[in-house]
Order: structure tokens, then sequence, then C-alpha cells
């Protein structure tokens, strides 16, 4: 008998929603803060929330989806980080331009 494929499940890209900006990590300043260079032009300090801390690794130069708050919107929160198949799905799609996104992360 012929073995069967598994199948692969696909994973949803997560889009950002209204109020959340794709961003590229530019510094690590410790302490779970970081620098964020956003796609709508503002460098802001973002938070590593408890969740991902031990989970998810990140890096300088890693894409990253963060909330930033309302009452102060110099800062923000991280809310995912995208793996290079995200990123080129995104790309894709249209939702982030590529010469934005090297422009960001050079």
């Amino acid at each position: 008998m012929p073995k069967k494929d598994p199948e692969v499940p696909v994973r949803e890209v997560m889009k950002p929603a209204e109020g959340e900006v794709i961003c590229v990590v530019k510094k690590m300043l410790g302490a779970e803060h970081i620098i964020v260079l956003c796609v709508d032009g503002k460098q802001r300090t973002a938070r590593i929330p408890g969740r991902m801390r031990k989970k998810t690794w990140i890096k300088e130069g890693d894409v990253v989806l963060v909330a930033p708050w309302d009452f102060q919107p110099d800062k923000a929160d991280i809310m995912h980080k995208y793996m290079h198949d995200e990123i080129k799905k995104l790309l894709d799609e249209g939702v982030i331009d590529k010469e934005v996104l090297d422009q960001l992360r050079g």
C-alpha cells in the first residue's frame, strides 16, 4: 500500500488589523524592550509580551506586527513575529511593498 501524504495545514498569515502596524526590529534594548521602525514612518519602543518571551525569539532585522498604545503612540506591544514564508506571502498579496521593507531593513 502506498503511503498517504500527510496534509500540511496551511496557516493563515496575520495581516494588520485596525490600529496595528508592520515594523522591522532596529535595536534590542534589553528587559523585553526593543526599538522598531514602522511602515507608517514612526520609530517606536516596543515591548515583548510575556506570552512570547521564551517561545518566540526576536532579533534585529526581524519583521513584526505591533499594536501602538492609545495613550502613548510612540510605544507599542508586539503581537506577532513574521517568518520568512509569511513575509513572502505578505509581499505577494501586496500588504507591504518590497521597497519599503528593504528601506526599513537597510
